[in-house]
């Protein structure tokens, strides 16, 4: 993050110098009004006086445009800051999402945003203009040693009390945010399963469990809030008091010392109150500096976990063989082993079901295939290279995937179909027919160019699988992996998908279909049967679904290596496809 941020330094640079103009600038006002004290007031000199207001308007209007300059700098450093990383972020933490092990740092966007908030307001102004209290210092020093010690007295009380803020607030503010956070995340997966709350009366519940989260954020912040507050009042005393003395000190050495002057006294005072007063904008803008570190603190610990990424030569197009070679994959926090040393090998154009029990590894196999996952052992192979070699954009293009959850996004059905992309009208509308979906679409308000809403609200659960489908054929890729493609489909729907199937297996298409129905094996090439993970049974479908049904009757297995026993599921999805 520190040598992201590095890229700006040259705006925070210029800020900085700007920052100097303007404090010194910011005299002008005191020497003014010494002036006027001094000569004007002594002299009666109207010319004087004119010259100096002129002096004093020019100044305010450079310092006026510098302020504006040194304005736009920052936003400038913090639309650069946006446009560079947010993309940057957002791609990672969608990367990090799929991975059952990966980073689930959902917030990587909002922290980016606080520290934008937080570079474009008033507490780094106070920051800037807080560097510049040994000039004003100076200049008291000046003008007289007992104005140098009360601003010192001053100055030291108000830094003590911004230490003392920092260490009152920082640990229940840190976690009043990650409770916020919680209480947050807890509201997203209840509006993510609404239809289930509000079907089984869970609202009390989930309402009930989001309280006891956001009374403890609450508490937490108000604690913070608390005590930043009593520092803060401390501190207007302070500053207050401190001029006030100063002014009283002013006050004393005119009588005192005849070098003194009045001028000098209230120009030394109001020296004061602008050296102090970043200092008291830095504790009045404290709780966005914390929130600012905090979300620095977390994107720099997401982006330092990040494995840097190596460029990829660009392949050519791949024709569709698909390789498993000793492929293994499980979670290491759990100890679970979910695949089990599984090799098979396609042949472009080859279609291939995977039947099997739940939780058999069926929805993971489909994850590593198509790259989502990436295997803890052995590797996954398309026209022979690795598919980790592969840029994802790049495979993304030869690759159709239609997830046993369907996400469709907000925008028109031809942004759907076209994944995201620019709708090409010709592949738009050939991936829609090919999924049997064109007539449905066209008889909808707006054809292809209907709002769908968002997740695809205002369509029907089939519809929104048959677009899925759609999408997942865009583009004639090479390997399409459907998993579960017809669980809510209708008969016109599961006719459709067998008729892509069957086009697929025209164009040279390597499918690999995962069903719990038995309708879509009788065109597929191979049967792989998964049990726990592992292989129990992988060959041609005829071959498989005898060898099932003689296991059924208690028959002698043809192969010799041991294999994990088929499970009743499986037999009873063969005992279906041997009459289809």
């Amino acid at each position: 993050m520190r040598a992201f941020l590095k890229k700006f330094r040259t705006f925070f640079i210029f800020a900085g110098v700007f920052s100097f103009v303007i404090n010194m600038l910011l005299l002008t006002p005191s020497l003014y009004m010494l002036q006027v004290y001094d000569r004007v007031l002594a002299s009666r000199s109207e010319e004087t006086l004119l010259m100096l207001t002129i002096i004093l308007g020019v100044a305010m209007v450079v310092m006026g445009g510098l302020e504006l300059v040194r304005t736009r700098l920052l936003v400038t450093a913090n639309n650069a800051i946006d446009a560079l990383m947010a993309p940057f972020l957002l791609h990672k933490m969608i990367s990090g999402t799929t991975e059952p092990e990966g980073s689930h740092y959902s917030t990587g966007l909002k922290d980016l945003h606080s520290i934008k908030t937080f570079l474009s307001g008033g507490g780094v102004l106070a920051l800037f203009d807080a560097p510049w209290l040994p000039l004003y210092l100076v200049i008291l020093w000046m003008m007289h040693p007992l104005m140098l010690l009360v601003a010192v007295v001053g100055a030291v009380l108000m830094l003590s009390l911004t230490v003392l803020n920092e260490i009152s607030t920082r640990r229940p503010m840190g976690a009043a945010n990650a409770a916020g956070r919680q209480a947050g995340n807890f509201v997203t997966a209840g509006l993510r399963n609404a239809e289930a709350i509000n079907a089984m009366g869970m609202q009390r519940g989930l309402i009930g469990r989001w309280s006891i989260l956001n009374n403890k954020a609450l508490e937490l912040q108000s604690q913070a809030s608390n005590r930043a507050g009593k520092i803060s009042g401390v501190t207007k005393f302070v500053r207050q008091f401190i001029q006030s003395i100063m002014l009283g000190a002013g006050a004393w050495l005119v009588i005192k010392s005849q070098g003194f002057t009045p001028g000098l006294m209230i120009a030394g005072t109001i020296i004061l109150g602008k050296a102090l007063a970043p200092i008291e904008h830095v504790i009045g803008s404290w709780k966005g500096l914390l929130e600012a570190r905090s979300a620095y603190e977390r994107l720099d610990t997401f982006i330092k976990g990040l494995a840097q990424e190596k460029p990829h030569m660009e392949l050519p197009a791949p024709t569709g063989q698909l390789t498993l070679e000793h492929i293994s994959f499980g979670i290491r926090a759990t100890n679970k082993v979910i695949i089990k040393d599984l090799s098979i090998s396609l042949a472009a154009g080859e279609s291939l079901g995977i039947i099997g029990p739940s939780a058999a590894g069926k929805s993971s196999l489909a994850r590593l295939i198509t790259g989502v996952w990436k295997p803890i052992a052995g590797s996954v192979r398309l026209d022979g290279a690795d598919i980790t070699g592969w840029e994802k954009g790049a495979l993304g293009r030869y690759v159709g995937y239609l997830p046993q959850d369907v996400e469709l996004f907000a925008g028109s059905i031809a942004d759907n179909i076209a994944r995201l992309d620019t709708p090409d009208t010709e592949l738009v509308i050939a991936a829609a027919s090919l999924a049997g979906v064109h007539d449905m679409i066209l008889k909808m308000p707006d054809g292809y160019d209907t709002q769908i809403g968002e997740g695809g609200a205002v369509l029907s659960g089939g519809q929104r699988q048959r677009v899925a489908l759609a999408r997942a054929l865009f583009g004639a890729p090479k390997l399409v992996v459907l998993d579960e493609p017809n669980a809510s489909l209708d008969e016109n729907g599961e006719a459709a998908l067998l008729g892509a199937l069957e086009h697929m297996k025209q164009i040279g298409t390597t499918a690999i279909i995962i069903t719990h129905k038995v309708s879509l094996l009788a065109g597929v090439d191979t049967l792989l049967v998964l049990q726990d993970g592992a292989v129990a049974l992988y060959g041609p479908r005829d071959v498989v679904i005898s060898e099932l049904m003689k296991r059924q009757q208690g028959q002698p297995q043809q192969q010799s290596p041991p294999q994990p026993a088929a499970s009743a599921h499986a037999v009873m999805i063969a005992q279906e496809a041997r009459n289809v």
